[in-house]
């Protein structure tokens, strides 16, 4: 009988893709996937986590250790793996002893293996939590064809970060950058197509810092030494495709010449999601964004010279370390000046390793809240009057 497995997903589209992979592999192998309200007949409970939010993060342990502690917990495997297993692994061994093993997002490819293990144990009475430590996803992985959608795809073009935000654990928790190479990235599309879907999202901590270093395929053009504007190019040349549109954009390297590529390439969406972040240059820097209020807002003219009829959303964060009344005056400015089409607030808090997270949190919680209302109201008003 084959086992039955639920998974769920928590957190970011990175997260989402991360799934999809992790339910292919498991259906070759020939497991069985049940949805949520058959939590109590799945063989194989497994999570997959997001840390980057606070929430999101304690909501994921909560739900497994209710779980975990049901008395079916004897004939089960439970697994978290993501980035809170990565970032957070201390912590679940001590919250959740009845966890069977844990693994990080580049560990991924693993998890088949480590279900293997765990039940192994299971045989044998052993309650021992099996993790790996962090490692490279290999480059050269063959990823299972499973897509959620029958019509969008989402494509990874690169893994990891290299911009340590000081807010931000990504890098802790995803490793160092590393991009797919090109010629990869198009036979995975073509594949996509082939199968009926005609929407893709290109997914990256930071697709502007792209750069394919792929000597393979002795095409013409070569597919090696390639930027995101050639990525994007390529892309769009994709015979079935009818919408490409990319997560995430970082202000630091986003360009011109991006934005004159958006408008002329008939395939790729006109809609740019660009986090700023504050509206504050010491802010900023506080948080190692690499550019200023007025590079930001000169890349939102840029793009808006380009696409008159563009989107532009955006990313705030409220309540960062030593944040004044006037840093955040100056963050709802640049909100009213940019007239972004929809934005996504959020208060701090403290992630550790995050270098930020050794300053004092000192904007009180309610100060955090009053400002984080305030943003959304005012953004709520410019949506409502840009529709």
């Amino acid at each position: 009988m084959k086992k039955t497995v639920l998974l769920r997903t928590f957190g970011c589209q990175m997260n989402k893709r991360d799934s999809e992979l992790l339910r292919g592999m498991l259906e070759e192998e020939g497991y069985r996937f049940v949805d949520d309200e058959d939590e109590k007949t799945a063989d194989i409970i497994i999570f997959n986590t997001c840390s980057v939010r606070e929430h999101a993060a304690q909501k994921a342990i909560s739900i497994m250790g209710a779980l975990s502690r049901t008395k079916e917990r004897k004939h089960k495997i439970y697994g978290i793996i993501g980035c809170v297993a990565q970032h957070m692994k201390e912590t679940i061994f001590k919250n959740l002893p009845h966890l069977d093993f844990i693994a990080g997002p580049s560990d991924i490819y693993r998890v088949p293996d480590l279900i293997k293990q765990a039940g192994q144990r299971k045989v044998f009475n052993s309650s021992k939590t099996i993790s790996v430590e962090l490692t490279t996803r290999p480059l050269d992985y063959v990823d299972p064809s499973y897509r959620d959608s029958q019509t969008h795809a989402y494509v990874n073009i690169m893994y990891g970060c290299d911009n340590y935000c000081t807010y931000c654990i990504v890098p802790y928790v995803r490793g160092h950058e590393v991009s797919r190479p090109a010629a990869d990235v198009i036979k995975e599309i073509e594949h996509v197509v082939k199968g009926g879907i005609t929407r893709v999202t290109l997914l990256g901590q930071n697709v502007n810092s792209y750069k394919s270093l792929d000597g393979r395929g002795g095409v013409t053009p070569p597919l090696h030494d390639v930027d995101f504007v050639g990525l994007l190019k390529m892309v769009d040349a994709v015979p079935g495709l009818k919408l490409v549109s990319f997560l995430t954009s970082h202000p630091k390297d986003a360009s011109l010449e991006l934005f004159k590529a958006m408008a002329e390439l008939p395939r790729i969406d006109k809609h740019l999601h660009l986090p700023l972040q504050s509206g504050s240059d010491r802010i900023l820097k506080l948080m190692n964004r690499g550019y200023t209020v007025d590079k930001y807002l000169k890349l939102v003219e840029g793009f808006r010279k380009a696409m008159p009829n563009g989107k532009i959303s955006t990313d705030f964060i409220v309540g960062f370390p030593t944040e004044s009344e006037d840093d955040f005056l100056a963050t709802k400015a640049v909100m009213e000046k940019a007239r972004f089409d929809s934005a996504f607030i959020f208060k701090y808090s403290p992630r550790p390793p995050a270098k930020s997270s050794e300053m004092k949190d000192d904007v009180p919680e309610e100060e955090k809240k009053r400002r984080n209302i305030a943003l959304i109201a005012l953004q709520k008003k410019i949506s409502n009057e840009k529709r």
